[in-house]
């Protein structure tokens, strides 16, 4: 059973990356803070705010260098990757946690609020030839 997961948020960090090592083998990892936000129709053909879930999730390698240099804190992002749930053990009460992450295959700049500026090239004109 595959737990895909795809959404658009909002960066409420700056990504961070760090480098690991797996097997031997140097790897670069960024880890992502994401607030999804959700909406309802209020009934007339518009849609309200509906509160919305904070996810972490990671990138590894190429990936994870682009996400550092290119995205920023607050960025509206497309979201693609896996979610899964890891659980542990609280060492000071005993009790067991858990926290839904996302193992994320793709993050890139969402195009649904950038708007875009269309500019003219200045155009010389050739002089005309035997004029």
């Amino acid at each position: 059973m595959s737990n895909d997961f795809r959404g658009e948020g909002n960066l409420g960090a700056q990504p961070t990356l760090k480098k690991v090592l797996v097997d031997g083998e140097p790897h670069s990892v960024a880890e992502l803070r994401i607030f999804f936000d959700r909406f309802k129709s209020d009934g007339q053909g518009s849609y309200v705010p509906n509160g919305g879930f904070w996810l972490t999730g990671s990138i590894w390698d190429q990936r994870a260098e682009a996400c550092v240099e290119h995205l920023q804190r607050g960025a509206r992002v497309h979201a693609i990757g896996e979610l899964v749930q890891e659980t542990w053990t609280d060492r000071e009460t005993g009790d067991e946690r858990s926290e839904f992450k996302l193992n994320l295959d793709a993050v890139y700049p969402s195009l649904v609020k950038i708007e875009a500026v269309r500019f003219k090239p200045k155009r010389e004109v050739p002089p005309v030839a035997g004029a």
